[in-house]
């Protein structure tokens, strides 16, 4: 189950249930339970919003600094809630808690979302600014290190990401993937569809195949160039099995994965957004392997 602190939000899935939410009311709902969570932000250095220039397109991000004129490992984000919801503001305060805790440029992608954009735009966004990332790694004081971030939906994108950047004749060097309570298998008759199906029919259309690692990176043939992963799930969330199957994939393909079950928790949603107490386990356990591993 989602676990969000206010009675509104269970009104709004309640609505939802019976056809009458609208993708808005999500947007409102969700943002309104993180926000009410009264976290203050951590302050940082400097923070600009830029855009990813694609054809007609432009994308919003968001990049943060923890040390002025600093050069430093690079953190990209990429947002859940369920494809449909979540944005710059709804994930602020984790953007300002990484970047001061592991003393890296966050840079956070604001992906065109469903249903008014369908799969596989929200995936091309994001996928389309790790490439500016990269290219542009100078422009932002990054030091060549790269490591990719995804909550919930955020954590599909991210994975999937991983996997297509692996099969291309040049992938951009990602150090690790890190992803938080993450959806890893939108088919029919999944724990996350079942979980889920208003948002992925929302963001898939019908003729979708969902085997398409972009869509199920869960259903990947070959792990064996992926990036090493951390993967952060709670006891209690209903997909916590996808997960724990993802990591149990990339330890049989020989891949580094760190795996972390948050005792007695749902799911981390607005807790991991707004970097309150109830996600403070968790939000730990990945700065400590962060630390450890990739940014010593």
């Amino acid at each position: 189950m989602i676990k969000f602190p206010l009675t509104v939000f269970s009104l709004i899935l309640c609505m939802l249930i019976h056809g009458q939410a609208t993708p808005g009311d999500i947007r409102i709902a969700i943002a309104k339970s993180i926000t009410d969570l009264n976290v203050t932000p951590e302050p940082v250095a400097y923070v600009k919003n830029d855009v990813v220039v694609s054809g007609r397109d432009s994308i919003a991000i968001r990049i943060y600094q923890p040390v002025a004129k600093k050069i430093l490992p690079v953190i990209y984000l990429v947002h859940g809630a369920g494809w449909v919801a979540g944005d710059l503001d709804t994930h602020d305060n984790a953007c300002r808690y990484l970047a001061n805790q592991l003393q890296a440029i966050v840079v956070a992608v604001n992906y065109r979302r469903a249903p008014e954009y369908k799969f596989p735009i929200p995936f091309d966004d994001s996928y389309l600014v790790l490439k500016w990332i990269n290219a542009n790694m100078k422009k932002i004081k990054g030091n060549g290190k790269l490591i990719i971030v995804g909550d919930s939906a955020g954590g599909q994108l991210a994975a999937s990401i991983c996997l297509v950047n692996a099969a291309e004749k040049k992938p951009v060097p990602i150090l690790a993937q890190v992803l938080i309570n993450p959806a890893l298998n939108l088919s029919k008759g999944s724990v996350s569809y079942s979980t889920y199906p208003y948002f992925i029919d929302w963001y898939l259309h019908e003729s979708d195949h969902t085997d398409d690692i972009r869509i199920s990176p869960l259903l990947a043939k070959d792990f064996s160039k992926t990036p090493p992963a951390i993967i952060v799930v709670g006891e209690k969330d209903k997909i916590r099995n996808d997960g724990e199957e993802f990591n149990t994939k990339l330890l049989k393909a020989g891949i580094n994965s760190s795996l972390y079950v948050q005792p007695a928790m749902g799911h981390l949603g607005g807790y991991f957004c707004a970097v309150s107490k109830e996600a403070k386990p968790a939000v730990d356990f990945v700065v400590t392997k962060l630390k450890e591993l990739y940014l010593k």
